[in-house]
C-alpha cells in the first residue's frame, strides 16, 4: 500500500491486537489467526499487531516478525495492517520496519525512542532515519506515557515534511495539544484517537478519523459502533456505547491504582478468556488477575450484555 492509501485508510475502529500466548508462554499462532479473523469478520477497519497491547516489549525478535507474518497472511488484504515496530534503538526500528515492509504489511506504528531520552533533533533523525529505508507509510505514535517525551506541533510540523510519514496515533490524553495539532497538521497528517473509547468521542468532535481500540479484541461492535456513529454525528449514540462502557474504564483504573501498574492487558486477555476467546495469558513481567478482580470483570461484561449472569 502506497503511503498516501494508508493516509486515507488509517481510520476508524483500529485494534490494537493482542499476542494469544499458550499456557507455555509460547504464541498461539492458530489463536492468532482466529482473533485476525474475529476482528475483520466484526468489522474493524484497520489491525496494528505487536504494539503495546500485543506485549511486543515481552517478545523476542524472531517471535515479533512471525506475529507480523502471519496476520499479514491471515489477513490477505481484507483491511490494511500497520504493525509496531518500535524499539529504544533506531537500528533494531529499521531492522523491524524493513521486515514488515517484505512480508506486506501497509504501513508501520513507531513510538520515539524510549530508555534513553533523546533531544527532539534525535528523535527527528530517528524518524527519518526510519523513514528513508523505508516506502510504505509512517504512524507516528504519540505517546509520553511510554517514551517520556510528547512530540508537539513544531516536532510534529517537521515529521509531517517527511513524505512517507501520513498519520499519527495520538495518546497524549491532552485535548488543548490534540486541538493545536489537528487544527495545523489535519489537512497533511491522519489523526487518530490512541487512547480508546474512554476518550474517542471528544476527539472525534474534534475532526479525529478513528480511534485506536484495545475493546475490540473482545467487544469489536462497541468499537465499530462508536465509530459509525461518530461519523454520522450523531454524538447521542456515541454518549451512549461510551456510558456502555464506562463500568469497564472504571475497573481499569481502579486496578490500576490498586496494583501500581498496568492493568488494561491483563483485563483484556481475561475478558477475551471469558468469551472463548484466545489470548490468556499475558507474559511476564505482566501477570493475570487476582480471582477477586477477575470476578469484578465477569460482573462488568454482564453488565456489558458481553455474557450471561
Amino acid at each position: 500500500m502506497e503511503p498516501e492509501e494508508l493516509k486515507e485508510k488509517y481510520v476508524g475502529a483500529q485494534c490494537v491486537m493482542v499476542t494469544p500466548f499458550k499456557e507455555d508462554f509460547s504464541v498461539d499462532e492458530d489463536g492468532l489467526k482466529l482473533v485476525t479473523d474475529f476482528l475483520i469478520e466484526n468489522g474493524v477497519h484497520v489491525l496494528q499487531p505487536t504494539g503495546s497491547t500485543g506485549e511486543f516489549f515481552s517478545l523476542t525478535p524472531e517471535e515479533h516478525k512471525r506475529v507480523i507474518k502471519i496476520v499479514v497472511e491471515e489477513v490477505g488484504g481484507r483491511v490494511p495492517v500497520v504493525p509496531g515496530t518500535s524499539h529504544s534503538g533506531t537500528k533494531m526500528t529499521i531492522e523491524m520496519s524493513k521486515y514488515a515492509e517484505s512480508v506486506g504489511a501497509d504501513g508501520v506504528m513507531i513510538v520515539p525512542p524510549y530508555y534513553q531520552l533523546p533531544t527532539l533533533e534525535g528523535i527527528y533523525e530517528h524518524y527519518k532515519a526510519v523513514a528513508e529505508s523505508i516506502k510504505i507509510g509512517i504512524v507516528v505514535y504519540n505517546n509520553p506515557w511510554t517514551s517520556k517525551i510528547t512530540i508537539g506541533p513544531e516536532l510534529m510540523r517537521k515529521l509531517a515534511e517527511i513524505p512517507n510519514i501520513v498519520a499519527v496515533k495520538e495518546t497524549t490524553r491532552n485535548m488543548t495539544l490534540a486541538l493545536r495539532l489537528l487544527n495545523k497538521l489535519g489537512d497533511r497528517l491522519t489523526f487518530s484517537m490512541g487512547s480508546g473509547e474512554e476518550l474517542a468521542p471528544f476527539y472525534y468532535m474534534c475532526g479525529a478519523k478513528g480511534h485506536v481500540t484495545a475493546i475490540a479484541n473482545f467487544a469489536p461492535k462497541f468499537a465499530v459502533g462508536m465509530y459509525e456513529a461518530a461519523m454520522r454525528k450523531d454524538w447521542d449514540e456515541v454518549m451512549k456505547i461510551h456510558s456502555k462502557l464506562t463500568p469497564y474504564f472504571e475497573l481499569n483504573h481502579r486496578l490500576g491504582e490498586k496494583n501500581k501498574g498496568t492493568m488494561y492487558i491483563s483485563m483484556t486477555k481475561e475478558a477475551m478468556k471469558m468469551l472463548g476467546l484466545p489470548g490468556w495469558p499475558p507474559r511476564k513481567p505482566l501477570l493475570p488477575l487476582h480471582d477477586d478482580e477477575r470476578e469484578e470483570l465477569r460482573k462488568v461484561l454482564i453488565d456489558m450484555e458481553l455474557i450471561k449472569s
